[in-house]
């Protein structure tokens, strides 16, 4: 029944997420609906041979983020220097630790850090970003959590990404540029309509019309057809509840 109902609730909660007044708030949000311990968020402006990550939001406990910074832990990290060179997502088991980091690790878990973990890497226009979520759930346990609701915090991820990239540009961070065909192919994917269904309404080969949804997708920084849609009709870059089809030209 407890799963059944946060799967009903996926909706409330991405829409609290969105409506949150700041990404410390939607951190919260999204921990209260999963039962998730810690959640940190960190937008990289540069990935080379020192992690640059200027920009970090997390629910870790103060001691333990103070710890972290005077000890230049970002440097030794495996989670944070991994997460910002993946390009898909990945369950903290995956990853190999160096020698170097055995010490950092022993040290977070002496401070309340969970030994598992699951992290999304973000990559929008010239940024890479991290979401992160920890857990000091048994592992099988926690196994049972990915499996079951990885899905949907990709689509949270992105959407925690948006507010924190609105909280350092504002209105000032550039609109993406959608074709004229990226915007008809949202606007009736916003409408309901099935790739099969927008092909043949445009007039384009299933191939085409999947290409255009993938380049707005990409471009919007959205990890589903579904997301990319929501942020669209955000941006005013298609208008599916108008009379008339508007889509944003």
């Amino acid at each position: 029944m407890e799963n059944l109902r946060i799967r009903n609730g996926f909706q409330v909660v991405s829409l609290e997420i969105q409506n949150a007044p700041t990404v410390d708030d939607a951190l919260r949000i999204l921990e209260a609906a999963y039962r998730i311990d810690f959640s940190t968020y960190h937008l990289a402006l540069t990935v080379a041979d020192v992690v640059d990550t200027p920009y970090v939001r997390t629910t870790y406990r103060d001691a333990w983020v103070a710890r972290y910074l005077l000890r230049g832990y970002v440097k030794v990290d495996p989670i944070v220097r991994e997460g910002l060179i993946r390009q898909m997502a990945f369950d903290w088991r995956e990853v190999e630790v160096p020698q170097a980091a055995h010490d950092f690790l022993l040290d977070a878990q002496e401070h309340g850090v969970g030994a598992n973990g699951y992290s999304i890497p973000i990559v929008d226009k010239k940024r890479r970003a991290l979401f992160s979520l920890n857990s000091r759930k048994p592992a099988s346990e926690w196994s049972n959590l990915v499996e079951t609701y990885c899905h949907e915090w990709l689509d949270l991820a992105f959407l925690i990404h948006r507010k924190a990239v609105f909280e350092l540009h504002g209105e000032h961070d550039p609109i993406p540029q959608l074709g004229p065909r990226e915007k008809e192919c949202l606007y009736w994917s916003a409408l309901g309509k099935t790739n099969d269904e927008i092909a043949e309404i445009l007039g384009l080969s299933i191939h085409t019309t999947q290409r255009y949804l993938m380049s707005a997708r990409h471009k919007l920084g959205a990890a589903s057809t579904t997301l990319a849609t929501a942020l669209a009709i955000q941006l005013r870059l298609i208008n599916p509840y108008g009379n008339t089809q508007d889509s944003g030209s």
